[in-house]
C-alpha cells in the first residue's frame, strides 16, 4: 500500500494499528533529520518521539496536496528548526543575563540580533509557501540534496524539479520583496 492509502485507512477506520508501517517506513528517515539538527543522539531521539507524535495526531489535515513523504519533510523540518530557534534563543538570552555588556559587547549583540531577525524574516517568508514549494527548498539549500536526488525522493523528472525549484525561489524572492517595502 502506499503511504498514502494507510493514511487514508487510518484516518477513516480510526484504527492506530496501521501507523505503525508508516512508523517503519521513516523512523530511520526522520530521526537522520533530528539528529542533523541536535547533533546529540538523545534529544534527536526525544524530537523523533515527539513528532511521530504529532504527525499521528495531524494525520487528518494531511490534504494530499503533496506526497505524505513531501508533507512529512516539512513537518519534521519545521519542528526541528522552532526546537532550534527555541533552544538558540534559551540560550541567548542565558548568555545574555551573566555577560556584561560594554559598548564593543553591544555592537556584537546588535550584530546578533540582525542575524537573527533575517534567519526569523525569512522562517515567517518560508511559512508563507505551500508545503511542497517549502520542502524543496529545504532539501536544495538545507539539506544540499542535487536534483537528481531530489528526483528521486519526489518520483518526478529532474526538468520537473528544477522548474518547480525556480518557481519556489521567484516566490519567495517576490515575498522578500514585498516584505522589504
Amino acid at each position: 500500500m502506499s503511504d498514502e492509502q494507510i493514511v487514508h485507512l487510518i484516518v477513516t477506520s480510526g484504527d492506530p494499528s496501521h501507523f505503525e508501517e508508516i512508523y517503519e517506513r521513516y523512523a530511520l528517515k526522520v530521526y537522520r533529520k533530528c539528529i542533523s539538527f541536535t547533533k546529540e543522539e538523545d534529544e534527536a531521539k526525544d524530537l523523533a518521539h515527539d513528532l511521530f507524535v504529532k504527525i499521528y495526531l495531524n494525520l487528518k489535515k494531511f490534504n494530499e496536496r503533496s506526497k505524505f513523504s513531501t508533507w512529512l519533510y516539512a513537518i519534521t523540518y519545521n519542528y526541528c528548526v522552532d526546537h532550534q530557534v527555541k533552544k538558540q534563543k534559551q540560550k541567548t538570552l542565558a548568555q545574555e543575563l551573566t555577560m556584561d555588556i560594554d559598548i564593543a559587547d553591544s555592537e556584537e549583540l546588535e550584530d546578533r540580533l540582525l542575524l537573527e531577525l533575517n534567519i526569523q524574516t525569512l522562517h515567517a517568508l518560508l511559512e508563507k509557501l505551500n508545503p511542497s514549494e517549502k520542502s524543496l527548498l529545504m532539501m536544495k539549500y538545507q539539506d544540499d540534496l542535487s536534483i537528481k536526488e531530489i528526483a528521486e525522493m519526489l518520483g518526478a523528472g529532474e526538468s520537473a524539479v528544477k522548474m518547480k525549484l525556480k518557481r519556489s525561489k521567484d516566490k519567495l524572492r517576490n515575498l522578500y520583496k514585498e516584505y522589504e517595502r
